[in-house]
């Protein structure tokens, strides 16, 4: 099946995403490393800064760096360089999800039975619920999830949300 012009321009930006998303891990990974940083401290900012912020990840750095399993801690000196290196690298992870979802959802208008992905160290994974796994979309292998399900206002029911109402 040949892609639709729109779905070739979106695969284009996500593979141009995905690139700077891998420049900007690796030059963070670099000045980490250079820090004294243990392996893996790259993804724990990022994935830190994604959930709280840049600014509170920096903090958190600055004031406990053993959270993020560095030797010592980071010089005030480096923090201005490697505040620019980690906006950059959660700036690429966002542009990332962004194309990947459009990629994705181009995909599903045209096929309904297409199973949307995320990306996951730049590998595709489908996400089963019932079986709380993922699976990687080249190779097939499968990783136990360990999903959480969250609540959401339909799971409390209408007498819950009076409740919380009445509390406001």
């Amino acid at each position: 099946m040949n892609a639709s012009p729109e779905l070739a321009t979106a695969d284009g930006k996500l593979a141009t995403a995905l690139r700077s998303f891998n420049t900007a891990h690796r030059a963070l990974d670099t000045t980490l490393s250079r820090l004294g940083a243990r392996e893996g401290a790259t993804d724990r900012l990022i994935h830190h800064a994604d959930e709280y912020g840049v600014d509170h990840t920096l903090i958190v750095l600055g004031k406990t760096p053993q959270v993020f399993e560095f030797k010592d801690g980071v010089p005030d000196k480096e923090m201005p360089a490697l505040r620019l290196q980690l906006e950059a690298a959660y700036e690429a992870m966002h542009a990332v999800d962004l194309a990947n979802a459009k990629v994705e959802n181009l995909i599903s208008a045209s096929n309904p039975s297409h199973k949307k992905a995320i990306l996951i160290a730049g590998k595709a994974y489908t996400f089963d619920a019932k079986k709380d796994e993922l699976s990687e979309r080249g190779s097939g292998a499968t990783i136990k999830a360990d999903a959480h399900r969250v609540h959401t206002e339909e799971d409390s029911g209408p007498a819950r949300k009076r409740e919380q109402d009445r509390d406001r």
